[in-house]
């Protein structure tokens, strides 16, 4: 893994350099000793964290799955006896009884260090995770929590808000509190937003003048986005004003497509992104530019791949393998104009600091729009280095490795990994 990154990685170049060289060799040092004394694959994992996590960049993933290795903590206790215990004290906010969307499981959250919660299953309706598990470890951070669930093992921090009586993990899943607080009927129905993964997605018609649109995850929902806006598209053409809501958006795919068109004023430029050149990335990416370069492009995309788009994929194609080049300009696509709608008229961006990459990006492309005003707080900070599509193969099969090999058009002069891009509107919450 370590050869595979200082081989292909977009970020390394700068991130170890003349002034950080020492600190990496002495890490990389230290965690080969260690593995080499170490076979658990678990106990692995964690090692190889530690290297991941040194570059603090959140697209650079190590997941470890497998069926048959998860954390297996029992607290054996019934709902009746955690209810009678809770009111022997003065309980944290998070503290109490909570549900699932489809109230297919339901945890009782207690705090078991300071700063630290655990969930804990009273009742389930899946088999295959039984009573008293410890399902999720909540650990309070600055502005919320950092989740782990029992089972999913990752590198990147899961972060987690509550809001009221909803705590909702990243772009993954959202749980409502019943005990000793219920929720709201406004509660309710968001989380039923989450049934049948539909991923919190909603529209709301909230006057005669302004529409809302609800997208907490871009995650492999493009469909069911296209199929929302598509359904309330007279609506949203009919309203002067439109909100669309990112909190909570971790990013996924690309399902901003969908709703793209309201936002349009001119063409959106896609800046050229810069691939880290080594033997292994330009494989890659001439599979990526291939299908552009030596098939027709297809009628309905000729909008979108002009011939001067196609030259510039062609150009690529053919310097690529014989680049002198350590990073080489990928064209970006031009959304083209095709018309400017009446309305929407003016449009509100709401994000927060759970909003990252694919959601940045898109964050990024809506300062273009003359339409648009973004208002929240900063982003997660994930989109420097991109394009981790596919991953990297190891040794050991139940280990996935993703290292970006390229690096975004504003990362050497604009950097956002550190600070998250900023709303015009700065809130001091958001509700």
């Amino acid at each position: 893994m370590i050869l595979k990154t200082e081989e292909n990685y977009a970020g390394f170049p700068a991130k170890v350099n003349n002034n950080t060289q020492s600190g990496y060799k002495a890490l990389v040092k230290s965690l080969e000793k260690k593995a080499s004394k170490e076979t658990n694959p678990k106990a692995c994992f964690f090692l190889l964290k530690e290297y991941i996590r040194l570059f603090k960049d959140k697209h650079f993933t190590l997941r470890y799955i497998n069926s048959e290795d998860f954390d297996k903590e029992i607290a054996v206790y019934s709902e009746k006896y955690f209810q009678e215990q809770i009111k022997k004290k003065e309980l944290q906010n998070i503290e109490g009884i909570w549900i699932n969307a489809d109230t297919s499981l339901k945890l009782a959250i207690q705090k078991t260090q300071p700063n630290t919660f655990k969930g804990i299953v009273i009742a389930s309706k899946d088999p295959t995770i039984p009573i008293g598990l410890v399902y999720l470890t909540l650990r309070a951070s600055k502005n919320g929590f950092i989740a782990k669930e029992y089972n999913y093992f990752i590198t990147t921090d899961i972060p987690a808000k509550q809001k009221g009586n909803l705590l909702q993990i990243w772009n993954q899943s959202m749980f409502g509190k019943i005990y000793p607080t219920a929720l709201s009927q406004a509660e309710k129905k968001e989380l039923s937003t989450w049934l049948n993964d539909n991923n919190g997605l909603d529209f709301q018609k909230l006057s005669s003048k302004t529409a809302y649109l609800k997208i907490p995850s871009f995650l492999n929902n493009d469909d069911k986005i296209q199929q929302l806006v598509t359904k309330h598209d007279s609506i949203i053409k009919a309203s002067d004003y439109l909100i669309v809501d990112l909190t909570g958006n971790g990013g996924g795919n690309t399902g901003w497509v969908s709703f793209l068109s309201y936002f349009m004023t001119n063409p959106i430029l896609q800046y050229d992104t810069y691939l880290r050149v080594t033997p292994e990335n330009v494989q890659m990416k001439l599979k990526d530019l291939e299908p552009f370069v030596l098939n027709p492009i297809p009628d309905d995309y000729k909008k979108y791949f002009p011939n001067e788009t196609i030259a510039a994929y062609k150009k690529a194609y053919q310097e690529l393998p014989t680049t002198q080049k350590t990073f080489y300009p990928i064209p970006g696509v031009t959304f083209p104009l095709d018309s400017i709608l009446q309305r929407p008229k003016k449009i509100a961006v709401i994000v927060d600091d759970l909003c990252g990459s694919s959601t940045e990006y898109f964050f990024y492309l809506t300062k273009q729009s003359k339409k648009v005003t973004t208002y929240g707080i900063h982003t997660m900070r994930m989109m420097d280095y991109e394009g981790m599509s596919i991953p990297t193969a190891l040794p050991y099969d139940k280990y996935f490795l993703t290292i970006p090999i390229v690096k975004s058009s504003w990362t050497d002069k604009q950097p956002i990994d550190q600070t998250g891009f900023r709303p015009t509107i700065l809130l001091n919450t958001i509700e």
